[in-house]
């Protein structure tokens, strides 16, 4: 992605580096902030807070931590997470207990080859509280002890939720493929 001698320049305030770490990071966070924001809108204020964090603080990455990619993706999931409670007065996670969901015992008739888009546009159907849970612990690698900590709820909630959200994804894969198998859709 970038390499370390950009971020270093970088760190000495090399205008240069800043246009390629924006340039070659530009996409990948937009793809994070894409799967968090609905809004097209939201999404160019969240990107602008993301990368006014991301040189703002750029001295305090260090690659012995970890790889660059990662240290921006959590700033970029960290100022999703908090235009989110800034627009849902802090509330992010909703128990869903009272939901009837059937259990799917057989994944191998779910379709496998869906695309990126696919993928985003099931996400996007999938209730607040399971999605954001799922995507912070399946796409951003989130320990549910970190989940819990980011969506002030306790760690079973999260893991409660994870799978929860994994059975609603087989629910959902499974009605879409039956309507398929139908010519329904």
């Amino acid at each position: 992605m970038i390499n370390t001698h950009i971020i270093e320049t970088c760190k000495k305030g090399d205008k240069r580096s800043y246009a390629l770490i924006y340039k070659s990071a530009a996409p990948y966070v937009y793809s994070i902030v894409r799967r968090y924001i609905e809004d097209t809108e939201y999404r160019k204020d969240v990107m602008q807070e993301t990368f006014a964090k991301v040189f703002l603080n750029i001295k305090s990455f260090d690659d012995q931590k970890g790889p660059f990619k990662g240290w921006i993706r959590k700033v970029a999931v960290n100022e999703c997470l908090l235009h989110l409670r800034s627009k849902s007065n802090g509330v992010l996670f909703v128990e869903y207990a009272a939901e009837k969901i059937e259990e799917i015992k057989d994944d191998s008739k779910l379709p496998t080859d869906l695309s990126r888009q696919e993928i985003e546009s099931i996400l996007d159907k999938m209730p607040n509280g399971y999605r954001l849970v799922f995507m912070l612990a399946v796409l951003d690698d989130y320990s549910h002890k970190e989940i819990s900590k980011t969506l002030n709820i306790t760690t079973e909630t999260s893991r409660s939720q994870l799978v929860r959200s994994k059975r609603w994804l087989r629910n959902f894969l499974n009605s879409q493929h039956k309507r398929d198998m139908y010519g329904l859709l």
